[in-house]
């Protein structure tokens, strides 16, 4: 059912920048420890459920001085999801839902960049949940971007949203009770290399 994102994806989706300070882009990996993509969709109209993907890898390539040019790929494991109860978590990692055993992964790979103000991007890619390959598109925003204080290490920070149909992925379980629409956040770090 939210087989989303990753967004996601995690997300997803990141690749840009607002300070043109560097030439050429940087490899920043992302940093999972750091980085979580959650989930949020209507339970039978009465409240939301809401669930977290903490392990994802992924790297952007980050074009400070020309952001359009920048550019994100990401993956998601599935069977990190997390949704706040075990029983629950076991029931949208099966079959029915987000089928973990036949689509242990979600991915995103950007496909374009346009920058929608000096932090902000929307971000396009193709987005692949269970199986399925669909253009999504993301709004990014660069939190901050320099050297960490703890390590000094140059560091990215990104906050990612949007919302994609689980229909379109393939996901029809409970059509009419469980919402269409999942909504997407991800929080990510990622680290030059």
């Amino acid at each position: 059912m939210k087989r989303l994102f990753a967004a996601l994806t995690v997300c997803a989706a990141v690749g840009f920048a607002a300070t043109p300070s560097l030439a050429a882009e940087v490899a920043y990996k992302l940093d999972s420890s750091h980085t979580e993509a959650m989930f949020i969709i209507d339970r039978f109209g009465f409240n939301s459920v809401i669930g977290i993907f903490g392990e994802s890898e992924g790297t952007i390539w980050l074009d400070e001085a020309a952001p359009e040019k920048s550019r994100v790929e990401a993956t998601i494991q599935v069977g990190s999801l997390l949704s706040g109860h075990p029983t629950r978590d076991e029931h949208l990692k099966a079959e029915r839902w987000l089928n973990v055993a036949k689509s242990p992964t979600m991915s995103f790979k950007s496909t374009k960049v346009e920058k929608t103000g000096p932090d902000t991007a929307k971000v396009t890619g193709d987005m692949t949940i269970l199986g399925v390959t669909l253009p999504t598109t993301l709004d990014v925003k660069l939190n901050k971007i320099g050297k960490a204080p703890n390590n000094q290490k140059q560091q990215a920070g990104f906050t990612i949203t949007g919302a994609i149909s689980r229909k379109a992925f393939g996901s029809v379980t409970g059509a009419g009770m469980i919402g269409d629409s999942v909504s997407i956040r991800i929080e990510a770090l990622a680290i030059a290399q």
